[in-house]
């Protein structure tokens, strides 16, 4: 900003606390005005700064010369005499606000020699560019400290062995550093319900003492178990925050875990010193103060609360031993070395107590401070200690005379000893169980696993044990014994010796194997019976007493009612067969009375539309106590013998009725040959009037038609025993003039087509009673009226066999009936399988498909049941083979 003076036309900026947009008002100003307005400026504590065009300074107020430690700044070059400001933010902001007339704003740190942190304006004005600036080193320095402070908050909060969450009042988790996320092994927990991630605080002792400070703003501690998936023990201190609580927790699971050990120690302790009748002590050297452990054994005769300092311990010392303990006092606290001596006691009833003191100094600083020690009361030592060795004897006759065989062992493995009866046993000596002598008394095959589990054991201090066989050394047969050796440990823990003992299992080893073969005989039987059980030829099942419901049931059973076993299993007995009667004769037997050789019938749910015959039997199966447990029942499905069983009467009807018709035809036959003789002489007598010759013409027509059925009916009763020659037409068209009448009265038109006069050698009347099956079928599929097709044509059948092509002849059955379905057409030569209830045997198409296949030959089948496009087209193919090819069948019946 250039000086104001009288003539100059200042352009005066206005920044109301460095942050309003500058204004920019030019204005005359007189000289005083001009000069008061500079004073102001100058006054102003933030730095004023103007540059023009040139980036030359033209004004800089007293403030801004203070913080740029400048005498003066007027026709100094911005660049060269302050250079960082070519660094950024600097440079960027100021050629902006020059070159482009925007304003700027920013915070930038200039370096030494200023060593300042800024807060620039820059606004354009009409001779170049104001800068106002505000030293804010001091704000930025606080933030420093403020930012210094928050990260090293954070790395304490993050590095802290303590947990830290925070919870808001709806209980959300808002901060968990990472020792909380470690301790509750999730870091996906921000911003979620505490209760609905860690259902077990609910009601729980931590759910208290978390209401607690969140309700009523009461800080609280709590120690307590959380259960799965933590599983731990966590020490929880609870504060209530601004926003909710803030909970400090540890894991101090282990800490619990020491804490039950200490005391588990301490009663281990307590237990020792009184089961050893020792007592822990220590002596404040400084004060003569002397304090016993907890549990300590009353070994001096006296209450401890009488015995609180040296004095009162000396006085009931024996008088003989009291320079002798004071010495050994004196030389433990001298020298700091375990101190062991015995000396005697006076109890409270006045009785001289034997005791063992070991003591040693505690040094703090080169300076002895206590001496701490044990006593045991040895006055049983002392009495016992004439009678150790005869005692020692003693337990070696014992050992001797034990009927156990008992040995020991070295720590490095070697055997030491085996008792009398042992060695007596193995036929060996003392120096026989030296070295690896020891392994030679077992069986060959044993001494390998022998010997590794003796090492095994020697070297990790488990205890030893083994199954194995070992030799009698009189006899030299083997016997199983059982083998089992405990290490003897001292003070320090290390093994000492190995006491052993060996004990005959021959006879439970043996009887173990027996049983175990007997077991193994016994699931070899088991396993054959479910073989048996789940292949018998017949329906086998198991069905609880109260609600017939199905236990088990093999596989023939499942293919009975149609489902797969899992389908069945729990099942009603009659959910699965809604047979009458059935569910009373299971309450019979379920009161304790078999049914034997019944016959039952009916349908299964799985297939409702099949009338099904059964015989059955059902036993109960008993209790101990007499009552019923089970029942188990065998089904053998008889459907086809029964069916064949029907089949045969009708059958036999059939043949019956065809010896008859045979007859009649056969009596008739004389007959008709008269009457024929005669129409033929009235026919040809030439008095007959020429009105009575039609009637004449249609008698001989219609006599003529009822001697071909009769021939006809001869033909189809008699079974041939040989193939014969036959045109297509002459086996379809004897067929179809026998249901002439049917079809006529059915309003069936018959279309019939022959394509070949070529003879085929077959079985002439099994292929006419296939055809009388396919024409009968056509009929009763059009009871109300259609079209019946025949076709007959030569043919060629491409098969594996003939890759070449085999020719025969083709014969086709049409109609234009209402069809069948694709399941019916899956079954439709199945025996026994009939659409036609009661009025069919189900045994034509099956007997049908048989003919066809012994002259070698093959039928199909298609249908459709569309209401515009309905009809069934049975198609057989007869190859052209020899007479011997053909296999020629035995009659159902007649």
């Amino acid at each position: 900003m250039p000086k104001f003076t009288h003539n100059a036309t200042p352009t005066i900026v206005r920044t109301p606390s460095g942050d309003s947009p500058v204004e920019e008002l030019p204005v005359r100003l007189p000289d005083e005005t001009a000069r008061r307005l500079e004073q102001v400026f100058s006054a102003i504590t933030d730095s004023i700064v103007c540059i023009d065009h040139n980036w030359n300074c033209t004004f800089a107020n007293s403030a801004a010369l203070a913080m740029l430690k400048a005498d003066t700044l007027l026709g100094a070059n911005l660049w060269t005499r302050f250079p960082q400001n070519l660094e950024e933010p600097f440079a960027s902001n100021y050629r902006r606000t020059m070159e482009q007339r925007i304003p700027a704003e920013f915070e930038a740190y200039y370096p030494a020699p200023l060593d300042t942190w800024f807060r620039i304006s820059v606004h354009p004005f009409e001779d170049g560019i104001i800068i106002f600036g505000n030293d804010i080193s001091d704000r930025k320095r606080a933030e420093a400290v403020r930012d210094a402070t928050a990260r090293r908050l954070n790395q304490v909060l993050e590095a802290t062995s303590d947990g830290i969450v925070s919870l808001d009042r709806g209980w959300r988790y808002t901060f968990l550093n990472h020792r909380a996320t470690q301790f509750l092994g999730r870091d996906d927990l921000q911003g979620k319900i505490a209760w609905e991630e860690f259902p077990h605080l609910i009601d729980s002792e931590f759910s208290d003492k978390m209401r607690r400070a969140m309700e009523e703003r009461v800080a609280t501690e709590i120690e307590a178990w959380y259960p799965e998936p933590l599983e731990r023990w966590f020490s929880l201190q609870i504060r209530p925050s601004e926003d909710g609580i803030v909970i400090f927790f540890r894991d101090i699971t282990e800490r619990r875990r020491s804490e039950q050990i200490f005391r588990h120690q301490r009663d281990l302790i307590t237990f020792v010193q009184q089961a050893s009748r020792t007592a822990f002590w220590n002596l404040d050297l400084a004060t003569g103060n002397l304090s016993f452990d907890v549990g300590s054994y009353p070994v001096f005769g006296h209450d401890f609360s009488k015995l609180t300092n040296i004095q009162a311990f000396r006085a009931i010392v024996h008088p003989d031993d009291r320079v002798q303990v004071t010495s050994d006092v004196a030389n433990a606290i001298a020298t700091g070395a375990l101190i062991v001596n015995e000396f005697r006691v006076i109890d409270a009833e006045g009785r001289t107590v034997w005791v063992e003191a070991r003591s040693r100094t505690e040094v703090v600083d080169g300076k002895a401070v206590t001496l701490g020690g044990m006593t045991i009361d040895i006055a049983e030592r002392k009495r016992n200690a004439e009678a150790l060795a005869a005692s020692e004897q003693r337990y070696r006759v014992l050992t001797e005379l034990s009927p156990q065989f008992l040995w020991t062992g070295s720590p490095d493995g070697q055997i030491t000893y085996a008792n009398q009866g042992f060695l007596d046993y193995l036929g060996f000596t003392m120096d026989d169980i030296g070295g690896d002598t020891w392994l030679t008394a077992f069986y060959p095959e044993d001494r390998h696993r022998v010997r590794e589990t003796w090492t095994r054991s020697v070297a990790s201090g488990d205890v030893y044990e083994i199954e194995a066989r070992m030799i009698e050394g009189g006899t030299q047969r083997s016997r199983w014994w059982w083998l089992r050796g405990l290490p003897l440990r001292n003070e320090a823990g290390a093994i000492v010796d190995w006491l052993g003992v060996a004990v005959d299992i021959h006879e439970r080893k043996t009887a173990a194997d027996a049983l175990h073969q007997k077991q193994l005989e016994t699931e070899r039987q088991r396993a054959e019976l479910e073989t048996l059980y789940q292949t018998a030829p017949i329906g086998l099942a198991l069905f609880d007493p109260v609600e017939f419901r199905y236990l088990r049931l093999n596989e023939r059973q499942a293919e009975i009612v149609g489902l797969p076993p899992d389908e069945v299993l729990g099942k009603r007995l009659t959910e699965i067969a809604p047979i009458p009667g059935l569910n009373e004769m299971f309450e019979k037997v379920a009161a304790g009375t078999p049914i034997r050789n019944a016959m039952i019938e009916g349908t299964v749910t799985a297939r409702p539309d099949e009338h099904r015959f059964w015989a059955v039997n059902y036993y109960p199966v008993f209790h101990a106590d007499g009552s019923v447990r089970a029942i188990t029942a065998a089904s053998l499905e008889i459907t086809a013998q029964k069916k064949a069983e029907l089949a045969l009467i009708e059958s036999e009807k059939l043949a019956a009725v065809g010896r008859l018709a045979t007859s009649i035809s056969h009596e008739i036959n004389n007959p008709l040959e008269a009457v024929t003789n005669l129409l033929y002489l009235i026919a040809t007598d030439p008095t007959l009037p020429d009105q009575i010759a039609p009637f004449v013409e249609t008698a001989q027509s219609e006599l003529a038609r009822v001697c071909q059925i009769a021939t006809h009916t001869l033909r189809f009763h008699r079974q041939a025993v040989r193939a014969t020659w036959v045109t297509g037409e002459e086996l379809v068209g004897a067929v179809l003039n026998l249901y002439r009448g049917r079809l006529v009265n059915s309003g069936i038109q018959v279309e019939a087509r022959y394509d070949t006069q070529a003879p085929l050698l077959c079985l002439e009347n099994d292929i006419r009673q296939v055809l009388n099956n396919l024409i009968d079928n056509a009929i009763g599929a059009m009871r109300l009226g259609g079209r019946l097709l025949a076709r007959t044509h030569s043919g060629t059948r491409f098969t594996p066999e003939h890759p070449g092509g085999q020719r025969g002849m083709r014969i086709v059955i049409a109609d234009t009936g209402h069809g069948m379905s694709a399941a019916v057409m899956a079954r439709v030569f199945e025996p026994f399988y009939t659409t036609k209830s009661l009025s069919g045997t189900g045994l034509g198409l099956w007997i049908s498909s048989g003919i066809v296949a012994r002259h070698h030959g093959s039928i199909r089948i298609r249908s459709c049941e569309d209401p515009k496009r309905h009809g069934t087209v049975f198609s057989f193919f007869l190859p052209h083979i020899s007479e011997t090819e053909i296999e020629a069948a035995t009659p159902l019946a007649g």
